[in-house]
């Protein structure tokens, strides 16, 4: 068991090299990429609705990459924190956000399976585009949880499940998609109450 440990150990810190050597890469043309697999607009209209009409106090923006997100919910938010493992993409959402109150956002650099901020932090914690990235979704979902203040929302935009398995090779994609009932699963075991799935 101690030998199959540190060989999975080995495999997930090589596929997380390999992503942080992906996302250093591409960190530039990061929207353009994401845009490919879906179109931004009919998904931010549906993610605007789907957190309603009220302020999202305070929000993290987990995976914020270029800062898009942080952008689109500021001046629905008390403050923005923007979460991100890669430099590049915090570079580029620091530009992106420069026209913000200096005092209204801040970018962070961490891990979203070790969150950096204390339990109860945040009112609204994001995950857009990002949680196919997690080797272990349920550990990420855990730790969202944690620094989710009682009564918070969390809202998630990613892939259904699906077959393509050369986004894995390509674009270092962990998870190929989510079933809704696996989303479900996953939310409710790190302490949701899961709402009705959105297509």
């Amino acid at each position: 068991c101690d030998e199959d440990r540190r060989h999975l150990a080995a495999i997930r810190a090589a596929r997380e090299a390999s992503a942080a050597s992906y996302f250093a890469r591409h960190a530039a043309e990061w929207d353009t990429l994401r845009s490919l697999h879906c179109p931004d607009g009919p998904v931010e209209a549906a993610l605007d609705r789907a957190l309603g009409a009220g302020n999202l106090g305070r929000l993290l923006d987990v995976g914020t990459g270029t800062g898009r997100m942080a952008e689109l919910f500021a001046t629905r938010a008390g403050h923005v924190t923007g979460l991100d493992n890669s430099p590049e993409m915090l570079r580029l959402a620091r530009a992106r956000l420069q026209h913000l109150p200096a005092d209204s956002f801040d970018l962070v650099q961490g891990d979203f399976a070790a969150l950096p901020f204390a339990p109860a932090s945040f009112d609204t914690v994001l995950f857009h585009q990002v949680l196919h990235y997690a080797q272990a979704p349920e550990t990420v979902l855990a730790e969202a949880a944690r620094v989710t203040r009682p009564d918070g929302i969390i809202a998630i935009v990613d892939f259904a499940a699906h077959d393509r398995e050369e986004l894995r090779s390509q674009h270092a994609h962990a998870r190929l998609g989510f079933a809704d009932e696996q989303m479900l699963g996953l939310l409710s075991d790190a302490g949701f109450a899961p709402g009705t799935p959105l297509a």
